[in-house]
């Protein structure tokens, strides 16, 4: 298994880039505004891989998978007593859903969150590899793979076509659960 993984992520290097018909600039920092719009072909520090490319990664069963989709806000005004359920989100079958790790600034609390979830989902081995997704177009997964690669983890693998291109070629899907502080 180990052997499959390694040829996957060599294939990824190589041939599981996107080559996008259009460039978008990244910026120095994190993306702040407008998350859903174009995205550049790379994420700093991330191996940007095609839909092949992750459902080959998913079926190995040994990468960590991050969805970043945002959840909806409770809105405000809502009457007290009135229950609130937020977004169901269908990504891929084991994925971890941290809504709020994708923003370009993170609260405090947040990020220590993300970082003690991701240092629990990878038993604090910085060599596991992690998988970052969201939509197609949306800057969160980016800024969630680069973030996690200035935290040190050496394997970052980030998914732009994310959900859209998963359910678009018919994967498995579940829903997934909102992890707790995020």
């Amino acid at each position: 298994m180990q052997r499959i993984l390694t040829l996957l992520i060599a294939g990824a290097l190589s041939a599981g880039v996107f080559m996008s018909a259009h460039a978008v600039e990244q910026p120095e920092g994190y993306r702040m505004e407008d998350y859903d719009a174009p995205v550049p072909d790379e994420a700093p520090g991330a191996i940007t891989i095609s839909d092949d490319t992750a459902y080959a990664l998913w079926r190995t069963g040994r990468v960590v998978i991050v969805d970043v989709m945002p959840d909806i806000k409770k809105p405000k005004g809502l009457p007290e007593g009135m229950k609130w359920k937020g977004r169901t989100r269908r990504s891929m079958p084991g994925a971890l859903w941290w809504p709020e790790v994708g923003f370009g600034a993170l609260e405090p609390a947040i990020e220590a969150n993300f970082k003690e979830n991701l240092e629990a989902a990878t038993k604090g081995d910085k060599t596991t590899p992690i998988l970052f997704l969201c939509r197609q177009d949306c800057w969160m997964s980016w800024n969630a793979s680069k973030r996690a690669a200035t935290y040190g983890y050496e394997t970052v693998f980030w998914y732009p076509d994310g959900s859209t291109g998963w359910q678009f070629w018919d994967h498995p899907v579940e829903i997934l659960k909102r992890a707790d502080g995020l």
